[in-house]
């Protein structure tokens, strides 16, 4: 009951202290225009909640977000699974991933949005800057596996098949969940980012372009908001995945 209350009341408290400083920030400025108060986000928020276009807005990013992810998450497990088990592999993957990390997130959506359609450049934005992040943190999982077992494993021969289930899996999952929720709140900003700049149909990031064409900035605030609500949640939900399955 104490560590509940805890966990309540320090998140509370960062959050009323931000929600102070807005307020102090709001009485400094005085221009709605520049910073709305967070009574006008909230009432937007409500207004948002209460929209049909909104929801489906909501709904489509997210889709767009777990495809993204999926597609990212698998393609970097394999890797790392091929570079753990081939040294060559590793050899041939580092400099690539290295290439693909340094290439600018903005450089590759400007020629997405040249090259695809608006409704996939988010998807493969986000599989391009996610995935050579999420390869890197597999790999490094794998090569904190202790060789010895592995080793002894071998000796008593013990079959491939358990040594997956009982080892590798065990050891690996807790990394896997960990790095997922890390890099799904990531992904989630990177795809309504995208949306944004691309002009996505049906999409969160195109709710805060007209925002910001309209000069909103209530509004964009409220999908801000809303928008860290998202991230937050399913971040929290996946942390909470992890904690059930390795029993943290």
């Amino acid at each position: 009951m104490k560590k509940l209350l805890v966990n309540l009341i320090y998140p509370l408290a960062v959050v009323l202290l931000v929600l102070f400083v807005w307020y102090l920030a709001c009485w400094w400025i005085q221009v709605d225009l520049i910073l709305p108060t967070p009574y006008q986000a909230f009432v937007n928020i409500k207004e948002y909640l209460k929209d049909k276009l909104f929801w489906s807005s909501l709904g489509w990013t997210y889709l767009r977000c777990l495809e993204s992810f999926i597609i990212a998450f698998v393609l970097a497990l394999v890797a790392s699974v091929l570079a753990y088990a081939f040294s060559s592999v590793e050899r041939l993957f580092n400099p690539l991933m290295a290439i693909i990390r340094s290439i600018p997130t903005m450089a590759i959506l400007l020629i997405l949005i040249i090259v695809i359609q608006p409704n996939q450049t988010p998807i493969v934005v986000a599989g391009i800057v996610i995935g050579p992040t999420l390869y890197q943190a597999f790999l490094t999982g794998f090569h904190q596996i202790d060789l010895q077992l592995v080793e002894m494993a071998n000796v008593y021969h013990v079959p491939k098949k358990n040594q997956i289930f009982k080892f590798y899996i065990p050891t690996m999952l807790p990394v896997i969940l960990e790095n997922t929720a890390t890099s799904f709140s990531l992904n989630i900003k990177l795809v309504i980012a995208a949306e944004a700049m691309a002009q996505t149909r049906n999409s969160i990031g195109k709710l805060m372009q007209f925002a910001k064409v309209n000069i909103e900035i209530e509004k964009l605030f409220a999908l801000t908001i809303l928008a860290m609500g998202l991230s937050m949640i399913s971040e929290a939900l996946i942390r909470l995945l992890k904690k059930r399955i390795c029993h943290d």
